[in-house]
């Protein structure tokens, strides 16, 4: 309703033209100043005291490497998010024991260093979820296979801005391997003003497949109902999915379902098919950021609250959890973004969402 009454007074005062052309100079400013604060170095021995690694040990001093010990990691530079953090991902077939973290910037080292033993440091199998980067729409993620992953939390006094660190492994025998070094970039809430406003889901592919809003989702399978061999079908459905992003750069996430379930018990009281049918509902609230050199939307739920079959549970994710990571694509009134799961080079699924704003 605003936008059309700010129309209405710029053709009154016959200046539409201009008058659109100075809103969308406002708002493109207002997104270079939020991306310009992640330009900002960071100071490293203040966020070094501000990061929150489980398990870790703080020592002083700085460290000599020997070599002895390979790892890889395919990355220079990433992205962090203010409270949520990053994860650390490498690779190695040495027989390393721990990981010395430690952050560095244009003169030098930072007065101190993080010992993570290997007992922290989570090593992902073919197809697991890692504890971070769940998808908010299929509530899955798939990590590299074998890649080791250190979690890393930042205190809520990391802002935005820039810091690098370079990472060691070493072993029992006290081999330090050489550092390899990386720059993050920890993203400012918001920065996209595309994204402001309400948007509904209408759709969405899955290698191939579409599924529209409250269109079933079906698939039989077969099992027996007082030893008599049956098919049964199961079904779900999204009634409605929707996502508000707000200028302040929080967002609130709504979706209610419907499920078709083959109910076992119920079926072997009464020797034939039961299904139970079961509305649920999930509301996520958080932040968002968008990385403007990747075009990469992500969405950080610190708070949610899912209803299913009458039953209620509470979340409260106080390092929050990425519930999308996704490429985005704007066009008018029309949102898509597109998920990549995959495990180091072999692709294992593109998912395609879209949306229309309200």
């Amino acid at each position: 309703m605003k936008k059309i009454n700010i129309m209405l007074v710029c053709f009154l005062a016959l200046n539409f033209f201009s008058c659109s052309s100075d809103d969308d100079s406002s708002a493109k400013n207002n997104d270079a100043e939020i991306n310009a604060q992640e330009d900002e170095p960071l100071e490293i021995n203040k966020v070094s005291s501000a990061l929150i690694i489980e398990g870790a040990t703080k020592k002083t001093g700085s460290l000599t490497p020997t070599g002895g010990l390979e790892f890889t990691m395919d990355y220079s530079k990433q992205s962090a998010f203010q409270k949520n953090g990053f994860e650390i991902e490498f690779n190695s077939d040495s027989n390393y024991t721990g990981a010395y973290i430690q952050l560095k910037d244009e003169n030098g080292m930072a007065d101190s260093y993080f010992d993570v033993p290997r007992s922290e440091i989570y090593v992902s199998g073919k197809g697991e979820q890692t504890k971070k980067n769940r998808g908010f729409l299929k509530g899955k993620s798939a990590g590299k296979e074998n890649d080791a992953i250190i979690e890393v939390n930042l205190d809520e006094s990391v802002t935005a801005g820039t810091f690098c660190y370079a990472i060691c492994l070493y072993d029992s025998e006290g081999n330090i391997s050489e550092p390899i070094e990386v720059c993050v970039t920890v993203e400012a809430w918001g920065g996209k003003s595309e994204l402001i406003g309400s948007w509904n889901l209408t759709k969405e592919i899955e290698d191939g497949e579409e599924l529209k809003v409250n269109e079933e989702n079906c698939f039989n399978f077969d099992t027996t109902v007082c030893g008599q061999e049956v098919t049964v079908g199961e079904c779900d459905r999204i009634i409605s999915l929707t996502i508000k992003f707000n200028s302040d750069g929080t967002y609130e996430g709504n979706n209610s379902t419907f499920d078709r379930i083959f109910n076992t018990e119920k079926s072997e009281a009464a020797c034939d098919v039961v299904n139970d049918e079961i509305d649920g509902s999930y509301k996520s609230t958080g932040k968002w950021a968008y990385n403007e050199e990747e075009n990469i939307l992500t969405i950080i739920s610190f708070y949610a609250v899912e209803t299913y079959d009458g039953e209620i549970e509470t979340y409260n994710n106080k390092s929050g959890k990425v519930d999308i990571n996704g490429s985005v694509t704007i066009s008018d009134s029309s949102l898509k973004i597109v998920d990549i799961y995959s495990y180091g080079d072999e692709e294992v699924e593109i998912s395609e969402y879209y949306f229309n704003k309200k």
